[in-house]
């Protein structure tokens, strides 16, 4: 946290450095709402959920399938010996112990899945910023906004500063040509 105050603090000192020498030209987006207006979105959208629905029933699989056993346990008990409720509970906690590891294992696909689904959307927006920024002789482009929709900008004096529908027009554009 302390780092990326002062990463923060060193950028903001940078630019106020490098503006009081020179005509510094600083463009600002939304990236969230790039991203929201692509095309290509709802495609991937549906690519993932898809993913996930075919996952999430050996998930729900495998949760029946355990919640069956210790419901069979649970029956049986009472004519087991020590020895044999000992042994199942110890099975039945390595099963559960196997459902979570499961799980966790299916969230981490799906973080993967969508990492690699995205990717070429943010490349093309990587790109649409590049080209937006070296048209309007930008020397640097923001973020407007963080993933959880806190502000990085909260004032601009100058709005035509904002170069989202630009990027969001040149992502369209280059996407129709591919």
């Amino acid at each position: 946290m302390i780092k990326k105050i002062l990463s923060a603090a060193g950028l903001f000192l940078f630019l106020i450095s490098t503006a009081a020498s020179a005509q510094l030209k600083i463009g600002y987006m939304n990236t969230q709402q790039v991203l929201s207006e692509l095309p290509q979105r709802s495609e991937v959208e549906q690519q993932l959920n898809s993913y996930i629905e075919s996952r999430r029933g050996e998930l729900e699989e495998r949760i029946t399938d355990f919640q069956n056993e210790v419901a069979a346990y649970q029956e049986n008990q009472e004519n087991m010996s020590e020895q044999e409720i000992q042994q199942r509970e110890q099975e039945l906690a390595q099963q559960e112990a196997s459902v979570q590891e499961f799980q966790q294992n299916l969230q981490s696909q799906i973080q993967e899945r969508r990492a690699k689904l995205l990717e070429p959307l943010y490349n093309a927006m990587d790109q649409a910023i590049a080209d937006v920024a070296e048209s309007n002789d930008l020397d640097f482009v923001l973020n407007q906004a963080t993933t959880n929709g806190e502000n990085v900008i909260y004032y601009s004096a100058d709005q035509q500063l904002d170069i989202t529908q630009q990027v969001i027009q040149r992502v369209k554009e280059t996407s129709a040509t591919n």
